[in-house]
């Protein structure tokens, strides 16, 4: 089937353990909600053509139970202790055949919201083949990759690099998308972060997903 313009799959990858962090890290909660909701509900503001990928791995069955997983596509991630890059394969393969490009999405970021999506969606309309969000020259998430890297992402991804070396050695076909939103890099890996974030969002006066 040839790939749809302007139709992207949106893949989560939600598992991995965290080993610094103690217990599982997709199910802290931040207000009323566990982590994955957060990027979830981002997420599913989005008017996607395709089921957007939620790959699982670390307690897949209790993370799976405890958010909302309508309207995705939840997969099993088997081999998640070889790394990110597993995931990343196994979400790129689990999207369908049409899908124009691949937008990555980390359950540990749940500042991520529905306007800078949709500004990266924006670029990948227009053509771009790699879009980033930048803060203050730091490259965030998502992460959109057009479908012409799918055979590099499938072959080239190792351990828990993710889409990094594709995006380093191919530096000029990235398209950066410039934010003032600092959600796009704030990520949580011990729960220390958690006040971080909840902090963060007390002083900016928003609340996750706006």
């Amino acid at each position: 089937m040839e790939p749809e313009q302007g139709v992207q799959t949106a893949i989560i990858l939600a598992a991995g353990k965290g080993e610094r962090f103690d217990g599982v890290k997709q199910l802290a909660k931040i207000g009323d909600e566990p982590l994955l909701q957060h990027i979830l509900n981002s997420v599913m503001k989005i008017n996607w053509r395709f089921k957007p990928v939620l790959v699982l791995g670390y307690k897949a069955s209790r993370v799976s139970s405890s958010v909302d997983t309508k309207g995705l596509k939840a997969v099993e991630n088997r081999y998640w202790e070889k790394g990110m890059s597993t995931s990343l394969k196994l979400g790129v393969t689990e999207a369908p055949e049409a899908s124009a490009g691949f937008i990555f999405f980390l359950a540990d970021m749940p500042l991520v919201n529905s306007t800078i999506i949709e500004k990266v969606l924006e670029k990948a309309a227009e053509g771009a083949s790699i879009v980033a969000p930048v803060f203050q020259g730091e490259r965030g998430f998502p992460v959109y990759l057009h479908r012409k890297w799918k055979s590099k992402l499938l072959d080239d991804v190792t351990g828990d690099r993710g889409a990094r070396k594709i995006i380093k050695q191919n530096g000029q076909d990235l398209t950066p998308v410039p934010t003032e939103d600092q959600g796009v890099i704030m990520d949580v890996n011990e729960k220390g972060d958690l006040s971080r974030i909840k902090s963060y969002l007390e002083e900016e006066g928003t609340e996750i997903g706006v």
